[in-house]
């Protein structure tokens, strides 16, 4: 079975940053992060925004690292 938010995880891993890190940039706490992992909660616009410029995903990406599962 494949991991919730498998891409979001490769893309960390790419950019050498940790969930703890993450969380950070993200502006939640790491248990909040946890949680948003593991699929427990979704994450808000200004979660995945502050993500996706760390990471530089795109915003026309947006569904594939933050919407696993959901198909365009």
């Amino acid at each position: 079975m494949r991991q919730k938010f498998f891409s979001l995880r490769v893309k960390l891993l790419e950019h050498d940053m940790t969930q703890e890190e993450a969380a950070k940039i993200a502006g939640i706490s790491p248990s909040a992060m946890v949680n948003r992992m593991a699929g427990r909660y979704p994450f808000s616009a200004w979660e995945m925004q502050r993500l996706a410029k760390a990471l530089d995903i795109a915003p026309t990406d947006y569904g594939k690292y933050f919407f696993p599962g959901v198909s365009a």
